[in-house]
């Protein structure tokens, strides 16, 4: 770990700030994964993009995550909070963000080199447009090689981004999203949701303006087993709420109900796919029946039938 920090800050000494270049805000809220974190500030000095601030939100760590960050010293802006969720953590940086952009990096994710500088430039070059999202590159492993999971296609321009991500047609993950921070200010993360939440944040933010859709990654995303334990248990608390958070939102004045039957199934067909990987079958046939119920067309997925079949056994 410290010849991470070391060699992060060796790199991050060659970095000037562009006068005549944006600052972007890079938020990284954690909470117990010191483990992980040094890899997603690193990522962010190592940067191609000179002009940024990295603040880290401490959502009340009780391992040696100030140590971590008191080690990258004055590259990194830290504050510490009582522990109350990601969602907080998330708000807080929104607050004290000083960057004309703004973007959210969950600790135990990183940045590709680019990707500040590519999404920068998509935004500086076109006003009309209030933020980029970009695919994303996943692993299992610290040492693995990051692989595109899903074949994304064309860049595009949209007004009906929204769309897009809650039929799950773009891949999303929240650190792949770079936004204007006056916009990004306009809406808050839900603190009463603890799975879903950056789906009703960011859903609002897509709805609200036009934006990009890059088919370049620009962010790895990093599956472990502490990260799959912890999303189990949301799952459980959590359901479908994040869902009905979106749709009954009299933010869109009913302009989301052509999407209730589709956003309910889907939902069911995710928490039966999580169930079943975790090993929760009576949990996962639940779902999988109720999301046949929701929508037959679901029966057509014979792969997921097949789960269904095997929670028996």
């Amino acid at each position: 770990m410290n010849a991470l920090i070391s060699q992060a800050l060796q790199g991050a000494h060659t970095m000037e700030a562009h006068d005549n270049s944006p600052l972007v805000s890079i938020v990284i809220p954690t909470y117990n994964y010191a483990d992980y974190l040094p890899t997603a500030i690193a990522s962010c000095l190592q940067q191609t993009y000179r002009n940024i601030e990295i603040i880290v939100v401490d959502d009340g760590s009780t391992d040696n995550t100030p140590a971590v960050v008191e080690g990258f010293r004055d590259r990194v802006r830290s504050i510490r909070q009582a522990n109350q969720g990601v969602s907080s953590a998330r708000n807080r940086g929104l607050e004290e963000a000083r960057g004309s952009f703004i973007t959210f990096l969950d600790a135990d994710d990183s940045l590709t080199t680019d990707s500040i500088e590519m999404r920068v430039r998509i935004l500086t070059d076109n006003d009309d447009a209030g933020f980029v999202i970009s695919s994303t590159l996943s692993k299992h492993a610290p040492d693995e090689t990051p692989y595109l999971h899903d074949e994304t296609g064309q860049s595009f321009f949209s007004e009906r981004l929204y769309e897009d991500l809650l039929c799950r047609r773009i891949s999303f993950a929240t650190c792949a999203v770079l936004m204007r921070t006056d916009v990004a200010r306009t809406f808050s993360f839900p603190t009463h949701i603890s799975n879903g939440e950056d789906i009703v944040y960011f859903t609002k933010v897509f709805f609200r303006r036009k934006g990009y859709f890059l088919s370049t990654p620009t962010a790895i995303t990093f599956s472990h087993p502490d990260s799959l334990r912890h999303n189990i248990e949301q799952l459980k608390r959590q359901g479908i709420d994040f869902v009905t958070a979106i749709i009954d939102d009299p933010y869109y004045k009913g302009a989301l109900d052509h999407l209730r039957k589709d956003l309910f199934s889907n939902r069911y067909m995710e928490l039966f796919r999580r169930y079943y990987a975790a090993g929760e079958k009576v949990l996962a046939r639940e779902c999988y029946r109720k999301g046949i119920r929701t929508n037959p067309r679901k029966l057509s997925r014979i792969d997921y039938l097949v789960k269904f079949i095997k929670t028996y056994f």
